[in-house]
């Protein structure tokens, strides 16, 4: 470290942690600045950014913007080594390579995903997820008649969705149909009912869970058939949260039941991308839940995320690029312009991920015993094809650009019969029992918006 030009003066009382009591966990900082000593209280390998504001320098009359005497702050955009929150649902080891000597593991509620992936159903999971235990045999059969016992979405909410164009967003579809369902109720709107309604009140989180877990499928559903002019089946009581849904969409056998080898694969397809720590549609329902919004809004600002681009509607993307390909034979010219810099190959790479993302076993597994219903689609032998040629290629091996799961999770969709345009929108009710369980989770703490800062970088001194 360099020797400070001017005094060192150790400052042990600076932060809302402190320093000094666990001497072995604190970060050492000098600034230069100023030539002071700060002691940042490391806890859980993080420090507590508002301890920063301890780290002052006086003001620069040039540069008022830099507000030094407010403190330092921490500049990161797109949050690349920033956590806004602790959480006891979701647990993510992400090694940085292979050479740590570890794989990417996921965890739900501690639970490794080998222990819950073909082993437990969605009731079992989505209520680990969102009460954070297993339930017994009991208290999944109660939770699934609450889901079941849920009525029909209303007639206004048919309507809202059915006044879009067939071929209209099915995203789009959902998100106004869950602002309709709001509209049906809007004792259950905070700012409508003058009183914060959810933080620190179980009984109503609970209550607007069941409820809009149960609707959003009837939702998506109907978006869904209203795009593709079939009609819309009412859900069945008898019937699971997954038999349900591929009976409204009508995604059924000759029997007009759906296949069990279908809802076996749903099953675990939806145990395998339940929730996956803090996304970007995650940190979105956060945000608006730290205004103790209501869950339908949280939703909202979820799914509005999700269908960026660079998160879930990646995947839409990259279906429209493979069709783009045209066939197999197309393959090889499209790798060539993506490693020239022309192009780029959606579905490949992840923010977090260096090392093969863990669901990548389990979605491989599906889609090997789907290989009939590939063998027929010629859009998936195109993306397989595409697959096999970008694994074997240096460029992408050297740069570890390996495919999402979640894209691999669409093909599997696709081959069940969905198409492209409705795998984000079946993406979003699968991962919705975790939006749920983190905006249960912040509920039970204290609030507190989220109000991130910003660096100033525009003009100053203009005259009026």
């Amino acid at each position: 470290m360099t020797t400070p030009t001017k005094p060192l003066v150790q400052n042990n009382t600076n932060g809302t942690n402190g320093a000094g009591k666990h001497p072995d966990d604190v970060l050492h900082v000098v600034d230069s600045r100023t030539g002071q000593y700060h002691g940042i209280k490391i806890r859980q390998n993080a420090i507590n950014a508002a301890d920063l504001k301890a780290v002052k320098a006086p003001k620069d009359n040039e540069h008022p913007e830099y507000q030094n005497e407010q403190g330092i702050r921490v500049y990161d955009p797109g949050f690349s080594n920033t956590v806004v929150s602790e959480s006891k649902i979701t647990y993510m080891q992400v090694p940085s390579s292979k050479t740590d000597g570890l794989e990417g593991t996921i965890r739900y509620r501690g639970y490794p995903i080998d222990a819950i992936i073909g082993k437990k159903t969605f009731t079992e999971l989505s209520y680990l997820l969102i009460w954070g235990e297993m339930p017994s045999d009991d208290e999944a059969r109660e939770y699934q008649d609450r889901l079941n016992n849920v009525p029909l979405i209303d007639e206004s909410v048919f309507n809202v969705i059915r006044s879009f164009p067939k071929d209209g967003s099915i995203v789009g579809m959902m998100i106004a149909g869950l602002s309709a369902l709001q509209s049906c109720d809007m004792s259950v709107v905070p700012a409508h009912a003058g009183k914060n309604l959810y933080m620190g009140q179980p009984q109503n989180v609970d209550e607007q869970i069941i409820r809009v877990m149960a609707s959003l499928s009837m939702i998506t559903a109907a978006a869904y058939c209203h795009h593709t002019g079939r009609a819309f089946t009412p859900p069945r009581k008898d019937f699971s949260y997954i038999q349900n849904f591929l009976l409204m969409t009508g995604h059924v056998e000759s029997t007009g039941l759906p296949s069990p080898r279908y809802v076996a694969v749903l099953e675990r397809l939806w145990a395998t991308v339940a929730d996956h720590e803090m996304t970007c549609s995650t940190a979105a329902l956060l945000q608006t839940a730290s205004s103790l919004a209501d869950v339908i809004s949280s939703l909202i600002s979820a799914f509005s995320a999700a269908y960026g681009p660079l998160h879930g509607g990646a995947i839409e993307v990259a279906y429209k690029n493979i069709e783009d390909i045209g066939s197999i034979d197309g393959v090889v010219a499209k790798l060539e312009r993506v490693k020239a810099g022309k192009e780029r190959l959606y579905g490949y790479g992840h923010r977090v991920y260096r090392v093969t993302d863990p669901r990548f076993t389990y979605i491989s597994e599906i889609l090997s015993e789907l290989t009939d219903e590939i063998s027929e689609d010629p859009l998936l032998q195109t993306a397989f094809a595409l697959d096999r040629a970008a694994s074997e290629d240096e460029y992408f091996i050297s740069r570890k650009l390996r495919p999402n799961a979640d894209l691999f999770a669409a093909f599997a969709y696709k081959a069940l019969g969905f198409p492209p345009n409705f795998i984000l929108p079946i993406s979003i009710v699968s991962r919705t029992q975790g939006f749920m369980a983190h905006w249960k989770e912040a509920m039970e703490g204290g609030p507190r918006i989220w109000r991130p800062g910003q660096l100033y970088t525009g003009k100053m001194g203009r005259a009026g």
